[in-house]
Formats: structure tokens, C-alpha cells, sequence
């Protein structure tokens, strides 16, 4: 089946970015893969896919054979898809070579046959192709089908797992007016949730009005479900929200990302229904100073790690070590469904790159959050926990916080 490029031509909205944007991105990307000597890159992760493209989707199942071909010696891509999802295709500038699977979107291992046999006959399958073992998408079973049709035509194959996410972590002067908007409405809409609480109002009714305003905005649905938990709940950090009616005293929890463009913005705040328990507010605001403390000692060119030790030496300064369930981040990006986070985080992620760090540094374009989240098993009114969430951009100047809300117990009174 054909793209119907001509459908292009009605396209009446805004996209994301501009071409050259696309090309410039395609360009580092290639020359990551000559410096890893890779000749072929078969990318299967939807960011990734996304980041180089445009290309969006929402059923991403574990036999997709959604694909994007990139070379290091060409410009030019091809693109693997269901046929369902034609018009999608047809409807992305950035994909002008296109072979879509004229059959049902599950019947699975035959893609692998159709693309082994599309790349053989370009010439493509001589060298070295990556592919991609790790992160969310097909079944590692999937891929390894896939690799070895791929090596019965004679290519070599090696795991390119997060070649393109290294790439993408740091942000482009376009992505990250993106990042800034996102931001802004994420603040936007914690304070439209904050103005609507009141005594009998369930928690998922608070959502509701979250996620209208995100949406009002020109977001997405975020890649995690947005948590909301309120009361003797407060401290379940990763909960959905329940038709649990918050009451007078409470306190509620709520972490979001803003979504806009797939790029995400996280940020979490503790919010009371009434005035909080001093105790509370005592804690929030000993905490606070972890932010500020990155702020002021973290510097261009440091590595990303740096970071973890200025927080956590504040908390340990603070005495809140011991009721501290995580001090800690991870960078933040393009993301779909079924997480935010990726591969990276501040700490080195020993489990998914072994034991000798190449440590990512802070320079400008990286966006990351930084959490502090407490338990708190006192007996304390209003709650189990409290916590607040803050995501950096780093500019020429650092690292700059993105949101302008208090890290305090914020009142729906207030």
C-alpha cells in the first residue's frame, strides 16, 4: 500500500517543528551511529520514532513492527507500518519512504519477513544494523525474531538500544520553548485543582479539573496516569486517583506532568484542604532548601550526579534523612505510555549500563526533575506523606526552575 502524500496538502494545523529542526536531529543521530560503527539503525520505541519524525501513535502493543530505518551513509529513512495506519503515515511530512504491511496489525512475525526482505533488496543488510533490545516497546522475543531475520541476510546486529536517547536528552532552542510552555501550563492547571478543592470532592473529580485545564492548554494525556491521593493516603506517591471524597484537614497529593508535543514537564505538590498541621509545614519547609542548594552549587559541566549529592547533603544537613522515601531524579523528554522516565537518571543506572559510569553532564538543553518524597508514620493529621517535585531546565546561566509555585502545603484556601 501507498502513502497519500497528497492528504499533506490539508494539513490545517500547527506542527511541532519545523523541518530543518527534523534534519538537524537526523544529522546528529547519524553521526552517533559512525562513531558506534553502526551502518543501519532500526528504531521500534516511539519517542525515539517521534523525536526524528513526528510520528504519533497510541497503540503501541508488544508485536508492533512499527519501524524507522535511519543510515549513517544517507539522509534518507524508510518507515515500516500497519495498514491501519495509513492516513497517520500519510499525514507526517518527515516520512517520505514508506512500506505499509497490507494485513491485520497482529499477525506479527510476518512484518519481520517483509522488513528483512525490504532492507536485503536495498542493499542494506551487509553491515552492522542496531536494533533496539531494551526500553518500552516489542517484546524482547519480538526483537530477537527480528534479528534473526536479519542475520539470515547476512547483517551483523548489535544492540543500539539507546543511541537515539542519549541524543535527545539535551534540548534543542526549540524543544525547549516547548519544555518552557509545558511549564507553564502544568502550573497552570496544580493551581486550578488547588482553587477547586473542597470538602466532599473525590479525588478523581479533582483530576478531572487538572486534566480539562491541561487539555484547555493544548496538552496531552501524560504518559503516567496523573496521581492524585488525599488523606491517609497522601503517601502512596504512586496511586491513581480513587472516589475517595477528600475532607477538611487533608492533605492531598498531587504529581502531574504536563504534556505538550509528548515533551513532559513534572511537578508535584502537597496541597490542604484548611490549614495544615504545622508539623507538616515544617517538614516542606526544611526540604525546600534542597532546591535551593542545587541552584546555587550546581554548575555548567558538572556531572549529573552532582546533583544527588548538594540535595541529599542538604537532607542530611536538615535531619529529614531518616523520613525521606527518595531524594532523587532523572531527566525528562519526549515520552509515551507506559512511563516518563527512560534509561538515565541522575544517580548512575548501573542495571542498564554496567558498573563504569560515562557520566551525562549538566549542560544546557538537559531538563530533569528532582523529587523529595517523604513518609511520614507519625500519627500526624491529614496525612501519610507530603513531598513536592520540581523539574530544571539548564540554560547558559544553569540550572533554572521551571515552575513558580511555592514548595510549601499549599491551602485550596490560600
Amino acid at each position: 500500500m501507498e502513502l497519500k502524500t497528497y492528504l499533506r496538502e490539508q494539513i490545517d494545523w500547527e506542527l511541532p517543528f519545523p523541518p530543518e529542526e527534523y534534519a538537524e536531529r537526523r544529522k546528529k543521530v547519524r553521526s552517533a551511529m559512525s562513531d558506534a560503527g553502526v551502518d543501519l539503525l532500526l528504531l521500534c520505541r516511539l519517542p525515539d520514532i517521534n523525536w526524528l519524525t513526528g510520528y504519533d501513535m497510541i497503540w503501541n502493543h508488544l508485536r508492533n513492527s512499527t519501524t524507522l530505518v535511519v543510515r549513517a551513509d544517507s539522509d534518507d529513512t524508510l518507515f515500516f507500518d500497519a495498514a491501519a495506519h495509513t492516513t497517520i503515515v500519510s499525514l507526517v511530512p518527515e516520512i517520505r519512504d514508506a512500506v505499509i504491511f497490507d494485513h491485520d496489525p497482529m499477525a506479527g512475525a510476518g512484518d519481520f519477513d517483509i522488513i528483512a526482505d525490504e532492507l536485503a533488496g536495498r542493499g542494506l543488510t551487509d553491515g552492522t544494523i542496531g536494533l533496539q533490545f531494551w526500553g518500552w516497546g516489542p517484546a524482547p522475543t519480538v526483537i530477537e525474531a527480528l534479528a534473526g531475520k536479519l542475520k539470515g541476510k547476512g547483517a551483523k546486529v548489535v544492540d543500539a538500544s539507546l543511541l537515539v536517547e542519549t541524543q535527545r536528552i539535551y534540548k534543542s532552542p526549540r524543544e525547549m520553548k516547548v519544555v518552557r510552555q509545558a511549564a507553564a501550563a502544568t502550573d497552570t492547571a496544580l493551581e486550578a485543582a488547588r482553587t477547586s478543592m473542597k470538602p466532599g470532592m473525590t479525588e478523581t473529580a479533582i483530576e478531572a479539573v487538572l486534566v480539562a485545564s491541561l487539555m484547555e492548554q493544548g496538552c496531552n494525556y501524560p504518559a503516567i496516569h496523573t496521581m492524585v491521593a488525599s488523606g491517609v493516603r497522601s503517601g502512596t506517591h504512586h496511586s491513581p486517583p480513587t472516589h475517595r471524597k477528600v475532607r477538611d484537614g487533608d492533605l492531598v497529593h498531587i504529581d502531574v506532568c504536563g504534556s505538550l508535543h509528548r515533551y513532559h514537564v513534572n511537578t508535584c505538590r502537597t496541597f490542604s484542604i484548611g490549614k495544615a498541621d504545622n508539623r507538616w509545614l515544617d517538614v516542606m519547609e526544611r526540604a525546600s532548601g534542597s532546591i535551593d542548594a542545587i541552584i546555587e552549587n550546581v554548575k555548567l559541566g558538572d556531572p549529573l550526579p552532582r546533583v544527588d549529592e548538594i540535595a541529599n547533603e542538604h537532607i542530611r544537613k536538615v535531619g529529614l534523612q531518616d523520613d525521606a522515601w527518595w531524594i532523587g531524579g532523572y531527566p525528562l523528554g519526549i515520552s509515551f505510555p507506559p512511563d516518563w522516565t527512560g534509561a538515565h537518571w541522575i544517580h548512575w543506572n548501573e542495571e542498564v549500563f554496567g558498573p563504569t559510569p560515562e557520566q551525562l553532564t549538566i549542560k544546557p538543553g538537559l531538563v530533569f526533575n528532582y523529587e523529595n518524597q517523604f513518609d511520614i508514620w507519625e500519627g500526624w493529621p491529614g496525612g501519610t506523606g507530603c513531598n513536592f517535585i520540581e523539574t530544571f531546565l539548564v540554560t547558559d546561566d544553569g540550572p533554572e526552575l521551571l515552575s513558580r509555585l511555592p514548595r510549601t502545603i499549599l491551602s485550596n484556601g490560600d
